[in-house]
C-alpha cells in the first residue's frame, strides 16, 4: 500500500514538473515590437531604439545581451516592458545599423525559460539641409543632400512663411499664406512623405487661422505642443501685436500663453520642456513650463532670438552692453549673454568692448557656440559680420570666415556638429541676391549651395 502511494506521489510530482516546464516554456519572453522596424530605411540619425517585451524583464540581463553595430554609447531607460536606448551621438548617416539581442535573456520571473535570440537592422538616411526658396516670390520648402547634390521639394506652391522641424527629424511644421489674407499651420510627416508616391503626399493642416496670422511655429521636444505667434487684424486690416499661443497635439486645442495686453514673439523650446519667448512690452524673456505653469523672467533689452543649450540648462541671447566712450558718454553694443536657468545668473561671453556679437548657437554636442561678430573699432571695422566659433565658456574665440564685404547670418549647425550652414549677403553690392552656403566648423571647404535660398535647418 505504501509503495502504491509512493508511486502515485512520484507520478504526481513528475506531472507537476512537466507542467512547470511546459508553463516555463510557454511563458518564455518574446519581443512583440521593435522601433525602428526591421529593414526600415530613411530612419532619422537621432532615432532611439525601442524594444517591447511580452512581460517584465530582468533589465540587467537584457542590457548585457544587447549588441549594436556600429557600436554607440548611450543611455538605457525603461517604460514598463519597453527598453529604450537613446544614443549619445547621432547614428552615422546613410548607413545600416544592426541590432542583436543575444540568446539567454531572462524574464523578471524565475518561472520562464530564457529568450531566443533576435536580430534586426535599419538604415539611416543622409542628413539633409532644408531651406526656403525663392526669396523674391512665394516660397516652398526644399531639402538638399550635400553629399549628392540631390534636391527634394516638400511643398508645392504654398507660400511658406517660416518652418521648423522636430528634434528627432520625423516631422516638419510650417506656416503658409491662405487666400483670406492670413496664414495657417501645417505638419509634414517626413517618414510618410518619404514612402509616398512622387508628388502624392499632402501636408496636414493643423490650424485654419482665416484672416488671422499664425506664424513662427516652434515644436516641443516631445511633439505635444506647437508654440506660435498669433496676430489678429484690426478693422482697418492692419495686424495687431503678436501674442504667443500654444496648440496642443493631437487635440488641436489652442490657448494664449502670454499676458493679453503684451506683445510676445519668438517662441523657443528647451530639451527639458521650458518655453522661452520675448515680451516686447516688458523687455524680458518669459520662460514658462506649460505643465506646471511655473514661469520666470530674464531681463533683456535687445529682444533678438535666443538659443537653448542642448541640455536645457542655459539660454543664450544678445544683449545691449554699455561701456565708456568719449567724455561722459557711453556706447551701447551687443554682447552674447548666457543665462543660467537653474542659477538665475547671466554671464557675458563676448568679453570685449569693441565687438558686436549676435546669433549665438550651441552645437548639438554642447561643446561649442557659433555666432556672428563684427568689430567696431576703425582698424578692424568691415561691412559684414563674420562667423566665429568659441567654447561654451567664451574661451578660444576664432573666426572661420574672412569676407569683409559679406554679412553672415542664419547660422545652423549640422547634427554631427561638424558643419555650419549659413546665409551670405554682399553688403557692398546690395543688388546681388543672398546666398546659402555650407562650411566645415574648422573653417575649411566653404561651398555655395543655393542662390536665393534662405532659413536653413538641418534635418537629421
Amino acid at each position: 500500500m505504501k509503495f502504491r502511494y509512493v508511486v502515485m506521489g512520484i507520478i504526481l510530482l513528475l506531472l507537476v514538473l512537466v507542467g512547470l516546464v511546459a508553463y516555463a516554456w510557454i511563458k518564455r519572453p518574446e519581443v512583440i515590437d521593435i522601433r525602428p522596424d526591421d529593414k526600415a530605411v530613411n530612419v532619422p540619425v537621432t532615432s532611439q531604439i525601442r524594444v517591447q517585451f511580452s512581460q517584465p524583464m530582468d533589465r540587467v540581463s537584457v542590457i548585457s545581451h544587447l549588441a549594436i553595430t556600429p557600436a554607440q554609447d548611450g543611455e538605457y531607460s525603461w517604460e514598463g516592458n519597453i527598453l529604450i536606448f537613446t544614443p549619445d551621438q547621432s547614428w552615422p548617416s546613410g548607413q545600416e545599423v544592426d541590432v542583436n539581442l543575444e540568446e539567454g535573456i531572462r524574464a523578471a520571473s524565475w518561472l520562464a525559460f530564457p529568450m531566443r535570440g533576435e536580430s534586426w537592422s535599419f538604415s539611416t538616411r543622409e542628413a539633409s539641409l532644408a531651406y526656403l526658396w525663392p526669396s523674391e516670390s512665394p516660397a516652398d520648402i526644399y531639402a538638399l543632400n550635400p553629399a549628392t547634390g540631390e534636391i527634394h521639394q516638400y511643398t508645392q506652391r504654398m507660400g511658406v512663411l517660416e518652418f521648423t522641424s522636430s528634434n528627432d527629424g520625423t516631422k516638419m511644421y510650417f506656416s503658409a499664406s491662405n487666400n483670406k489674407g492670413g496664414s495657417d499651420l501645417y505638419e509634414i510627416d517626413l517618414i510618410e512623405e518619404s514612402n509616398a508616391d512622387i508628388n502624392s503626399y499632402r501636408p496636414k493642416k493643423l490650424l485654419d487661422c482665416g484672416s488671422e496670422q499664425c506664424r513662427s511655429p516652434a515644436i516641443s521636444y516631445d511633439k505635444k505642443r506647437l508654440a506660435y505667434e498669433h496676430l489678429i487684424p484690426n478693422p482697418m486690416g492692419e495686424l495687431g501685436p503678436a501674442q504667443i499661443w500654444l496648440l496642443s497635439l493631437p487635440e488641436l486645442d489652442a490657448e494664449s500663453i502670454g499676458q493679453a495686453t503684451h506683445e510676445t514673439i519668438q517662441p523657443a523650446w528647451s530639451s527639458t520642456g521650458w518655453l522661452a519667448f520675448y515680451d516686447q512690452t516688458s523687455h524680458v524673456y518669459e520662460v514658462i513650463n506649460p505643465e506646471t505653469r511655473i514661469r520666470f523672467q530674464l531681463i533683456n533689452q535687445t529682444g533678438q532670438p535666443g538659443n537653448w543649450s542642448p541640455d536645457g540648462q542655459f539660454y543664450l541671447a544678445p544683449e545691449m552692453v554699455y561701456y565708456p566712450s568719449t567724455g561722459d558718454t557711453e556706447t551701447g553694443i551687443s554682447h552674447l549673454l548666457q543665462y543660467g536657468i537653474q542659477t538665475e545668473t547671466s554671464g557675458d561671453l563676448s568679453k570685449g568692448d569693441n565687438v558686436e556679437d549676435v546669433e549665438g548657437h550651441f552645437s548639438p554636442d554642447g561643446g561649442r557656440i557659433a555666432f556672428a561678430r563684427k568689430y567696431l573699432d576703425m582698424e578692424r571695422w568691415a561691412f559684414g559680420r563674420q562667423i566665429w566659433i568659441m567654447n561654451t565658456d567664451g574661451s578660444n574665440p576664432h573666426a572661420i570666415t574672412d569676407e569683409p564685404d559679406y554679412n553672415h547670418y542664419d547660422l545652423s549647425w549640422s547634427w554631427d556638429s561638424l558643419m555650419l550652414a549659413y546665409m551670405r549677403f554682399n553688403e557692398a553690392k546690395k543688388y546681388e541676391p543672398a546666398e546659402l552656403w555650407m562650411i566645415d566648423s574648422n573653417g575649411r571647404n566653404p561651398v555655395q549651395l543655393v542662390i536665393g535660398g534662405y532659413s536653413p535647418i538641418w534635418i537629421p
